[in-house]
Order: structure tokens, then C-alpha cells, then sequence
């Protein structure tokens, strides 16, 4: 009888142990859903994803919301806001508020779109780098500490004065400017895990160099570079609104740098012309920068919320 009883407690035990393992080992998907639910936890993070998730359902749904299309032109040009015109109209009758709207779209991609293209091609530099020393090392080290030392704006200008300012260029021309800071961040992480004793192990077991620097790697690298890709992201709008503002960004898209360009000559007669486009830049990388920093708190180590990020 005794006997029995101490088996089955055995057994519970199993299960209970089976069914808690999962919990104490959480996979990839379970360490981003613990950073998420984290940074929700934390005030700039919150308010910096409420933001960002505000302007991307504005940017998705600009159609739906906006009075007016972009090239449709009012009957009154200039015209102060009011009840009939949100945010105004501009120099040849377009509603403002529609324009904002439509705007999020153009510079939202921007933002995004070269702060992923930085994320690849600075990504993939650092990682080369950082797992492959020597004269790999020494080569790639050169090339981004040259990209670095030259200006970011001037570096932008020349690869839209030779290339043209389309959407698509234009994205790959701000990528091409921050990529360093990408690669930067990347070969620091892959210097500071490529010696862990995981990686050890994992080259005891004989893994292939792919499996080492994708599988076990990069899952553990990844969280602190998102963190410098919302900040690559505030800074892509920030550039795109500079070359908007110098009428270099593409004139077949409409985008708040763009709307900031026209506005040059009506500041004093029209000043919502400036301010809108304006607060809408601000507001972005003000969400930017929060949700940033809130995804800085829930990563760092040393903070205690950071419980998203190496186990």
C-alpha cells in the first residue's frame, strides 16, 4: 500500500515537472510575448507604442478618414482652420488635414523602410565581423568606421543628386547613411556571446557556423538592436523631412517634409501650413523615441524589468 502511494507521488511529481518545464525554458515567441507584455509595463514604452499604433492605423485607414484626396483642390485656397477645413487649406486649395493624413503613409514607410534596410545590410556586416575575426574583422571594421566619419546629410544629398529621389531610392539613400550604427551594435553583440559557453557547447556538438550564428546567436542579439532600430526609424523621418524641406523627396508622394517645402513662402500668412506638418514629425519621433526608450528598460539587464530579455 505504501509502496503505491510512494509511486503515484513519484509519478505526480513527473507531471507536474513535464508540465512546468515549458514555463522554465520559454521558446523565442515566449521571451518576445514576455518582452511585450514588459514594455507595456513601462510608461514611455506605453505611450510611445500608443502613439505609434495610433499613426499607423491613421496611415493605414487615410483614405477611409481623410475629406479629401490629396490632389483634390478646395474652392478656397488659404483658408484658416474651421469647421470646414480642419487644419486649413494650403496654397492652391488642398485640405491640410487630408494631406497630414496621406502624409503619415510616404513618411512612415521612409521611417521604417530604411531603418530595416540598415537592419540588413548593417546586420549582416556586424555579424560577419563579430563571429569571424582576424582580417575579416579588420575589413569590414574599416568600412563602417569610413561610412561613419562622413556626414550623414551630405552622404544623403550625394546619393540623391546621382540617383534621383523616387520612394524606393530615397529609402535606400537614408539607409545607406545609418547602416553603421546597425553594424556597430551588431558586432559588439556578436563579440560579447560568440565566447558564452553555450556557443562553446554549441561547436563541441560539431553545428554547422549557420546554425551557430542564426539559431543560437541572433535569438540572444536581437532584442537590444530593435531598440537602436526605433531610434534608426526616428531618425529616417527626420532625414526625409530635411530633404523634403529641400524639395529633394519625391514629387509624386506626399509627405510632411514635402508639405513643409511649400509652406516655406506662407509662414507668416498661413502659419498652419508649418505647424501641422511640424507637429506631426514631432509627434512621430517623440513615439519613436518612447517606445525606444521603453524597450531600452525592458532589454537592459540591469533593469528590473528586464526580465524579457536573456534568460
Amino acid at each position: 500500500m505504501r509502496s503505491s502511494t510512494r509511486a503515484s507521488g513519484q509519478r505526480g511529481e513527473r507531471i507536474v515537472t513535464r508540465l512546468l518545464t515549458p514555463l522554465a525554458r520559454p521558446t523565442i515567441l515566449g521571451r518576445w510575448y514576455n518582452t511585450a507584455a514588459n514594455l507595456m509595463g513601462t510608461r514611455h514604452g506605453a505611450i510611445g507604442a500608443a502613439i505609434l499604433l495610433v499613426l499607423a492605423a491613421i496611415a493605414i485607414a487615410a483614405p477611409f478618414l481623410a475629406p479629401y484626396t490629396p490632389l483634390q483642390q478646395t474652392s478656397q485656397s488659404l483658408a484658416a482652420p474651421s469647421r470646414d477645413y480642419l487644419f486649413g487649406t494650403d496654397n492652391i486649395g488642398r485640405d491640410v488635414f487630408s494631406l497630414i493624413l496621406y502624409g503619415a503613409r510616404s513618411s512612415l514607410l521612409v521611417g521604417l523602410g530604411a531603418a530595416l534596410a540598415a537592419l540588413l545590410v548593417g546586420g549582416t556586416i556586424g555579424i560577419l565581423a563579430g563571429y569571424f575575426r582576424g582580417p575579416v574583422e579588420a575589413v569590414l571594421m574599416r568600412v563602417i568606421e569610413l561610412f561613419q566619419t562622413l556626414p550623414v546629410i551630405m552622404l544623403v544629398l550625394c546619393a540623391v543628386a546621382l540617383f534621383g529621389s523616387s520612394f524606393w531610392l530615397l529609402i535606400a539613400a537614408v539607409a545607406l547613411a545609418i547602416w553603421p550604427m546597425e553594424a556597430r551594435l551588431v558586432y559588439g553583440q556578436y563579440i560579447k556571446l560568440r565566447e558564452r559557453e553555450f556557443i562553446a557547447a554549441a561547436r563541441v556538438a560539431d553545428l554547422s557556423t549557420f546554425h551557430i550564428i542564426f539559431r543560437e546567436i541572433l535569438p540572444n542579439a536581437v532584442q537590444p538592436v530593435i531598440v537602436q532600430v526605433a531610434l534608426d526609424a526616428s531618425i529616417a523621418i527626420l532625414i526625409e523631412a530635411g530633404l523634403g524641406f529641400l524639395g529633394l523627396s519625391d514629387p509624386s508622394m506626399v509627405s510632411w517634409g514635402q508639405l513643409l517645402f511649400v509652406a516655406q513662402d506662407y509662414m507668416e500668412s498661413a502659419w498652419w501650413m508649418s505647424v501641422f506638418p511640424g507637429a506631426a514629425i514631432c509627434l512621430t519621433v517623440i513615439g519613436l523615441n518612447l517606445f525606444a526608450d521603453g524597450l531600452n528598460e525592458v532589454v537592459d539587464p540591469r533593469s528590473t524589468r528586464g526580465m524579457g530579455g536573456l534568460q
